[in-house]
């Protein structure tokens, strides 16, 4: 018996073997994020001014954090670093469908 393969299938098992590497590392990453604001907070306390690397690291991170999550919430079929470079820029703001449908109805 010959059984055909649906690609579409394929490819969704495959998302989900992505979708799972990105969960544990999205709670690694969760965990670095929390040791970075409680580092930041204690050189704030002892320095008074944040630590301008770490801010930058935090940003990176944050912005991981969010690539990630658009990945596993299907708003994204882009698959985050390490399959991508590395963004240190917070994310594009783009207004929703619901925020253009409210601009629409503000118009009338």
């Amino acid at each position: 018996m010959n059984q055909e393969i649906n690609p579409k299938t394929d490819q969704i098992w495959m998302r989900g073997l992505y979708m799972l590497l990105f969960v544990l590392v999205h709670s690694v990453a969760k965990g670095v994020a929390v040791a970075v604001a409680v580092i930041q907070f204690i050189l704030v306390l002892i320095n008074k001014e944040a630590n301008q690397p770490l801010c930058k690291f935090g940003q990176g991170l944050s912005t991981y954090l969010y690539d990630i999550t658009q990945f596993l919430v299907f708003n994204t079929e882009h698959k985050p670093f390490p399959f991508d470079d590395w963004r240190n820029a917070p994310p594009r703001e783009e207004p929703s469908e619901l925020d253009q449908d409210m601009e629409y109805q503000d118009g009338q």
